[in-house]
């Protein structure tokens, strides 16, 4: 622990309404209806969504503490994919204290092991589940929660 951590607030838990979460999905269906099942189900309050991997990464590089749940399509257009986007965020360090995910149409064990390698905790398989989903979540904030805790 870094003495700058030690005066910082500790961070509210994964599963507080407030939580700020970025989805990041070119597809706008897909987007809007991980967004209802994160308000309508979840009830959280503060979601943004992106169409872009340069949109997603601008952001968390303007302000890297912004959002603490990130959920990243795999596939995109310009030809980048999700991983890619979560390796530079790992690389900078913007990863720390988030829960990442992935989300694909296509899950695989080729995706899962680049997922996990870039710092992912979890892949979010599409067709949305909300059960899975709350699987994901609190999954998520177990390694949150252990990451946090001091060794003695």
């Amino acid at each position: 622990m870094t003495p700058s951590d030690s005066n910082s607030p500790p961070a509210p838990k994964l599963s507080d309404a407030r939580t700020p979460i970025l989805i990041v999905d070119d597809n706008p269906q897909f987007a809007s209806v991980l967004r209802k099942i994160l308000e309508g189900v979840f009830h959280y309050t503060n979601i943004t969504t992106v169409d872009s991997v340069n949109k997603a990464f601008s952001l968390i590089n303007a302000a890297p503490h912004q959002f603490r749940i990130l959920f990243v399509d795999y596939r995109f257009p310009s030809g980048e994919n999700g991983v890619q986007l979560l390796q530079r965020l790992s690389s900078a360090g913007f990863l720390k204290g988030k829960a990442a995910f992935l989300i694909t149409s296509e899950p695989n064990l080729d995706n899962f092991k680049q997922s996990m390698a870039a710092g992912v905790v979890g892949v979010v398989a599409k067709p949305f589940d909300r059960e899975d989903l709350r699987r994901q979540l609190e999954k998520a904030e177990r390694i949150l929660l252990s990451e946090n805790i001091d060794s003695f």
